[in-house]
């Protein structure tokens, strides 16, 4: 936030990419382990809640902006609260969005695998009775 707020540089987009991976990467996989409990509770509704698990690492950077803005910047005017808030806002909706699409996405690849599996066993018990019959 202080290369964008700050106007400070920021020179490691290397780092910065491996960190975005990586989040991409654990927003993923937490959004399957919390999906994976609600269906062992026998809970098939899983989309809206894939979907806000995996975007409510927004809220995070939406309340983390008020303590950097508390921290960091000097505010004189009205405007200058609605613009920051107004465009952290903005940001924190369009990785909502972004990360809810993540978590979506691999939670449907997800459920697609653990069905098709059972689908598949679930033939080959039948065939295993019908020879047995």
């Amino acid at each position: 936030m202080a290369s964008v707020w700050t106007g400070q540089y920021y020179d490691v987009f290397g780092i910065l990419l491996l960190v975005f991976f990586i989040l991409l990467l654990t927003s993923a996989e937490i959004t399957i382990l919390i999906c994976y409990w609600q269906l062992c509770r026998e809970n098939y509704h899983w989309w809206w809640r894939s979907f806000c698990t995996a975007g409510s690492m927004a809220l995070y950077i939406f309340f983390y902006s008020f303590m950097f803005f508390r921290e960091q910047l000097v505010a004189n005017e009205f405007a200058t609260y609605v613009l920051f808030f107004g465009y952290m806002g903005l940001v924190s909706l369009g990785l909502f969005m972004m990360m809810g699409f993540v978590g979506v996405a691999s939670l449907l690849w997800f459920n697609k695998t653990i069905f098709r599996s059972m689908k598949i066993l679930k033939n080959e018990e039948y065939n295993i009775l019908q020879e047995e019959a």
